[in-house]
C-alpha cells in the first residue's frame, strides 16, 4: 500500500508527466483497435477456400508431390481447389475432388509470372474445369525453420546494437572518470622526504602542510586557515611528482594523481563531471593528497577566442575546480598539490588566498645533490667501482635529476651493447658527452683529414693548458671526437658552484677561451674557423665585464645595463667596445706568453690526443704538469650568470 501511495504522490507532483503517459496509452490503444479491425475485415473478404488454405497450410505442405502429378490432376479435371502462394511464386496447394490434399513447387515461376510452366493460363483452366483458384498468404517454412531464420535475422542487428551501447557506456565511463586513473586510488605511498634528494627549500615549505594533515583539529581550534592548495613550480625533471608523493607518505595520507589532460573530454559537460567525481573521491578517502600534474593544461582562461564550445568547456572546468577548493571544510583534510613548468599560464583566480596560495619552487640540484643522485643510480647497476661520483657531479652542472637518471641508464645500455661485464667510468663519461653535446660520435669523424685532426688536437690542447695554468678550473677531460656540432671539447669544472666570480677568474676565462686559437697560430702559423664560437663567447663575456659587472676603468661604478636606451649614444657604445677589445687583447697576450713558455707541454698534449683522441684522469694530470697559477684573493667579486664549462 505504501508503494502505491508513493506513486500517487509522485503523479500528483508531476501532473504533466501523468498526462503524457495517459495520452500515450490512449494512442496505443486506438492503434491496436484499428489494427485488429483491419485484420478482421481482411479475413471476412476472403473466400472459404482461401481461409481453409491459410488456417492449416501444413495439411497440404506435408504432402508435397511432383509437379507432373499436379499436371496429371489438372489434365484429368480432378482438382477441386487450387491455392497459389503470393509470396512464393511456383508454390501450389491443391485439393482433389476425392478430398486428398497435396502441394507442388512449379519450377520457372517468378514474381513476374509463370509463362511456359504448368501454371500458364491456370485461370482459364479453372473456368473451364470448374475448380476454385485463389491467392493465399502462407509461410511454407516449418516452425523450427521460422525460429532459426528469425534468430539469424535478429542476432546481427542485436549484436551491433549491443556493441554500440557497450562503446557508449565505456566512453561515458571514461569521460566521467569511472574506471579511470582517478578511481583507482593509490595506497598510502611509502615515499618519504628523505627519499627526495635535494629540494631542501621545497621540503621545508611542505612541512607546514604535513603538520596540518597530522593534526587538522589544532589548526581549526586556533582559527587558523589550513593550506588547501600547493603549487609546485620548477623545470622539467626536478621531481615534482616524487615530492608530492613524499608529502602523502610523510602525512600518512592517500595519494591520487591525475594530470591536466584528465579533465578534457569528448562530450560537452563531461569534464565538469570529472572534476566533481575527483574531489568527491578525495573527500571520501581523506586524509588525501590530490596531485594534479601539468595543471597549466587547464589553468588559463580564454577570452574572446574562436574556440567556441571548447573554450567555454575549459573555463567551466577551471571554475569547477575553484568552486570545489572553496568548498573544502576545515576538517576535510584534503590538500590539492599542482605542478607546472609554466607558472605564467596559471590563472590569477587560482592563486588567490584559499586556493593555490602556497608557491613552492624547485630548482636544479646542486653539486652535492648531483653527487648523491649519481651514487643512488649507480648503486642500482652492476658496475666495476671505477666511477668517481664527485667528478661526474662536477661535469653535469645544470642537469636535472631526470637527466642524471637518463644519463646513468644510457651508460648501462652502452655497456650492455658492447658486451661489457660491468659498467665502467668510461661508460658514464661517454654518456655525459652524448647528453651535453647532443649525440653520439659523429660520422664526420671518418671524413676528417690528418691535417684537420692535428689542428683540432693543438686547439683543444691550448684550451686545456691555459685553463690549467691560470687556475680557471679543473680540466677533467679533453677529446677530439666530434659530437653534435662540436669537433672537440675540453671539460673544465669548478670545485664549487659559488654564484660569484672573481675578476681574475673571469680574466682567466677570457684567456682560456682564446687558448685554442692562439695554440693554432703558435704551432701551425695560421688560424681556422674552429675558433668562431670561442670568439663569440669571449666577446660576450668581455662586454659583460665592462658594461655590467663594474670591471671597467672608463665607466667606473656606472653600469651600462642600467642606463636608459635613449642615453646610450654611439660614443658610449664605442667606449664599451673599445675597452672590451682591450680586455681581449690583454687576455690574448697573456695566453701567447703562457703557451710559448709551455710549448713542450702543448706538444705532448697534442700528440697524446692524436694517438688516443680522449684524455682524462691521471694521464691528463701528468701531461698538464705543474700546479696552476694561484688566483689573487683580493680580486673584486661580482654576481653573474653561470658561465659555460665547455671550451
Amino acid at each position: 500500500m505504501n508503494r502505491y501511495q508513493k506513486l500517487l504522490k509522485r503523479a500528483r507532483a508531476h501532473p504533466g508527466v501523468l498526462l503524457v503517459l495517459l495520452a500515450s496509452a490512449l494512442l496505443l490503444s486506438g492503434l491496436a483497435a484499428l489494427y485488429l479491425q483491419a485484420v478482421h475485415e481482411a479475413e471476412a473478404r476472403k473466400s472459404p477456400e482461401a481461409r481453409a488454405f491459410e488456417q492449416a497450410p501444413e495439411d497440404w505442405l506435408a504432402k508435397e508431390q511432383n509437379v507432373s502429378q499436379f499436371r496429371q490432376a489438372l489434365d484429368a479435371g480432378s482438382l477441386s481447389a487450387v491455392g497459389l502462394a503470393s509470396a512464393h511464386p511456383g508454390l501450389v496447394l491443391y485439393t482433389l475432388k476425392n478430398g486428398e490434399k497435396a502441394s507442388s513447387r512449379v519450377p520457372g515461376c517468378t514474381a513476374m509470372g509463370c509463362a511456359g510452366t504448368a501454371l500458364d493460363r491456370l485461370g482459364d483452366r479453372s473456368a473451364e474445369a470448374g475448380f476454385a483458384l485463389v491467392s493465399v498468404e502462407i509461410d511454407p517454412r516449418t516452425t523450427q525453420r521460422r525460429v532459426l531464420d528469425a534468430a539469424s535475422a535478429l542476432v546481427p542487428p542485436l549484436l551491433l546494437v549491443a556493441l554500440l551501447v557497450g562503446v557508449l557506456l565505456m566512453a561515458a565511463k571514461l569521460q566521467t572518470g569511472v574506471g579511470g586513473a582517478a578511481s583507482r586510488l593509490a595506497l598510502r605511498p611509502e615515499t618519504q622526504f628523505a627519499d627526495v634528494i635535494g629540494s631542501h627549500e621545497a621540503k621545508a615549505a611542505l612541512n607546514r602542510v604535513k603538520a596540518f594533515m597530522h593534526d587538522p583539529r589544532h589548526y581549526a581550534k586556533l582559527g587558523a586557515s589550513a593550506p588547501r592548495g600547493v603549487l609546485l613550480v620548477g623545470p622539467p625533471g626536478t621531481g615534482k611528482t616524487l615530492l608530492a608523493k613524499a608529502l602523502a607518505g610523510e602525512s600518512k595520507a592517500n595519494f591520487i594523481a591525475v594530470d591536466g589532460s584528465y579533465f578534457t573530454a569528448m562530450f560537452y559537460g563531461a569534464g565538469v563531471s570529472k572534476v566533481k567525481d575527483l574531489f568527491k573521491l578525495a573527500r571520501k578517502n581523506a586524509p588525501c593528497v590530490l596531485f594534479i600534474d601539468e595543471i597549466d593544461g587547464i589553468g588559463k582562461r580564454t577570452q574572446g577566442g574562436q574556440g567556441g564550445g571548447a573554450e567555454s568547456e575549459l573555463n567551466r572546468i577551471i571554475n569547477r575546480v575553484l568552486v570545489e577548493m572553496d568548498g573544502f571544510e576545515p576538517m576535510d583534510n584534503v590538500v590539492v598539490v599542482a605542478a607546472t613548468n609554466h607558472e605564467n599560464n596559471i590563472d590569477e583566480a587560482m592563486r588567490r588566498p584559499g586556493r593555490f596560495d602556497m608557491l613552492v619552487r624547485l630548482g636544479l640540484p646542486t653539486l652535492p645533490d648531483r653527487q648523491h643522485l649519481f651514487e643512488l643510480y649507480i648503486g642500482k647497476l652492476t658496475h666495476d667501482g671505477s666511477a668517481d661520483s664527485a667528478l661526474l657531479a662536477r661535469m653535469t652542472a645544470g642537469m636535472s635529476p631526470a637527466e642524471i637518471a637518463n644519463t646513468v641508464n644510457k651508460a648501462a645500455s652502452t655497456a650492455a651493447e658492447a658486451g661489457a661485464p660491468k659498467v665502467s667510468s668510461e661508460h658514464f663519461l661517454r654518456a655525459i658527452e652524448t647528453h651535453q653535446l647532443g649525440g653520439e660520435v659523429s660520422a664526420i669523424k671518418s671524413l676528417l683529414t690528418e691535417a684537420t685532426r692535428t689542428r683540432l688536437a693543438y686547439h683543444e690542447a691550448g684550451h686545456a693548458l691555459v685553463a690549467h695554468a691560470l687556475g680557471v678550473g679543473a680540466v677533467e677531460r679533453v677529446t677530439i671526437e666530434p659530437r653534435g656540432p662540436a669537433l672537440g671539447v675540453t671539460y673544465i669544472t669548478r670545485d664549487t658552484e659559488d654564484p660569484l666570480y672573481q675578476q681574475s677568474e673571469l680574466s682567466g676565462r677570457l684567456a682560456m677561451m682564446l687558448g685554442g686559437r692562439e695554440a693554432e697560430l703558435l704551432v701551425l702559423g695560421s688560424v681556422s674557423s674552429g675558433a668562431s664560437d670561442d670568439l663569440k663567447r669571449a666577446s660576450e663575456l668581455a662586454i659583460n665585464m665592462v658594461g655590467s659587472l663594474g670591471f671597467s676603468k672608463t665607466f667606473g661604478l656606472l653600469s651600462v645595463a642600467g642606463v636608459p636606451k635613449e642615453l646610450l649614444g654611439p660614443d658610449i657604445q664605442a667606449a664599451v667596445l673599445h675597452e672590451a677589445r682591450a680586455l681581449l687583447e690583454q687576455a690574448q697576450g697573456r695566453c701567447q706568453q703562457l703557451l710559448s713558455a709551455r710549448r713542450a707541454q702543448l706538444e705532448a698534449l697534442a700528440q697524446a690526443l692524436l694517438s688516443q683522441e680522449v684524455l682524462a684522469g691521471e694521464q691528463l694530470s701528468q701531461l698538464l704538469g705543474t700546479e696552476a697559477e694561484p688566483i689573487p684573493h683580493n680580486s673584486v667579486r661580482q654576481r653573474t650568470e653561470p658561465l659555460p664549462e665547455l671550451a
